[in-house]
Order: C-alpha cells, then structure tokens, then sequence
C-alpha cells in the first residue's frame, strides 16, 4: 500500500517510498503512473531514497480543479516536497516526467541536484509521424466520448507546447543525464538539440531501444542512473 499527499486544493497525490540515501523522484509519463518503474524500484533502491508519484488525473491520484497543465503539475511536485520535508532532490522522469523536470527546473531550479531525463519534448513537432497521428486520433476520440474528461485532460498534454524554450534550456546549470533509444518516438534530432542546449548535460542513445526504455532496457537504464548520479559517468 502507499501513502497519499493532501494538496491546497484537496486532490489527493499518491505516493509510494523505498530504500534510504539521497532522494530520487522517479517521475511516470503520460496516462501512466508509479507502476512504470516497477525494474527499477530493487536496484535503485539500494543505493537512494525513492520517491514514486501518481501525477494528478493518473493512477491513484485525483484532480479537483478539472484542468492539467505542466505547470500544475509542477506546482504539485513543489507541494509535494514541501510536505514530505525535501529541500532538494534528483529528479528522473520519463517522456512527460522528463517534461515536468524542465518545468519544475525552470519554476523551482533550488530545488533540484541533478536531472535524468528519458526521451523528453519540448514541441509536438518532436514527436515522429506515426506516434503523432495517433496521438491526435486518441484525443479527437475522447473529445467526442462525454464521460471521458480526464482521458481528454490527459491526453491534451502530448499535444501542447512545453513553456520551454532555447533560453530555458541554456539556464539550465544542472548536471543533465539524457537517454533515449535509439528508435524512440522522439525524433533523435530534437533530443540532440536539447542536450546541445543543456551546458552540463550528456546523452547517451541506446541502440535498437524503443520509447519504454526503462522497462525493455532495465538493467542498462538502472546502471546508467546509477553510475551517473553517483558521478561515475
């Protein structure tokens, strides 16, 4: 079982914690949720003290304003820390995680050490062709279906510009660990111009690896965080 955070707002963040050492949120990607990382809670735990979130409208967590933005999102995770005591942390986040770090860094840059961001995009025009079509199909199909709000909600969040831009990411003075397989969703050439834009950042593509790095590349993805957040890399 897991714990759950009491928001200004009342939506209820639920949350789950393991291991001890410094903090590490691992952050879910769209219509996901905690359960994401599930191949990296008993190796990670060992060396750092996690913290899995379900975002608000995802997983087990709710929403009471009825609206879902990054911004939110991020002034959630703030709450978040400020709740459970954190002063600062490592944030790793996948695809829509790793876009709530660049906002979250951008609003609340204090309170980050180091970044880990897999498969992040700033502009729906990052996004490769197919994975975009689909994407607008879902959100014309729950646009049109009454009593699917938050699928709608959730879903408007692939098709938005992040607040980001190449100012932001030049501002950045985290150190930055970049992955992405090398046949992600994301066109490799915008990752590359986010890590050209990141001063302290490094990428690494892995060959032959999908969108889901994390789970179809677990052991790899697991030592790379390890080893970068330990500065072994």
């Amino acid at each position: 079982m897991g714990n759950e955070i009491i928001l200004k707002d009342k939506t209820r963040i639920y949350y789950k914690e393991y291991g001890s050492g410094e903090d590490l949120f691992l952050l879910h990607g769209n219509d996901g949720d905690m359960t994401y990382f599930e191949y990296q809670i008993g190796y990670l735990s060992k060396y750092f003290h996690l913290i899995l979130i379900d975002f608000r409208d995802h997983g087990f967590s709710t929403n009471t304003k009825g609206r879902l933005n990054f911004d939110l999102l991020a002034n959630d995770l703030n709450e978040v820390f400020d709740q459970m005591g954190i002063k600062k942390a490592n944030l790793l986040g996948f695809s829509d995680g790793a876009n709530l770090c660049l906002i979250f860094n951008k609003l609340f840059p204090d309170k980050i050490n180091k970044m880990i961001l897999n498969a992040p995009n700033a502009r729906f025009k990052g996004i490769t062709f197919p994975a975009k079509v689909i994407m607008i199909l879902e959100n014309i199909l729950w646009s049109i279906l009454p009593f699917f709000k938050r699928n709608k909600r959730v879903a408007n969040l692939l098709l938005t510009d992040l607040k980001i831009d190449i100012k932001d990411l030049r501002n950045i003075d985290k150190d930055t660990l970049i992955l992405v397989g090398s046949r992600d969703l994301i066109r490799i050439s915008h990752i590359k111009k986010i890590a050209r834009n990141i001063k302290n950042s490094r990428l690494v593509i892995i060959k032959n690896q999908g969108h889901r790095l994390a789970r179809t590349s677990s052991e790899i993805f697991n030592k790379l965080v390890y080893k970068f957040l330990k500065g072994d890399l």
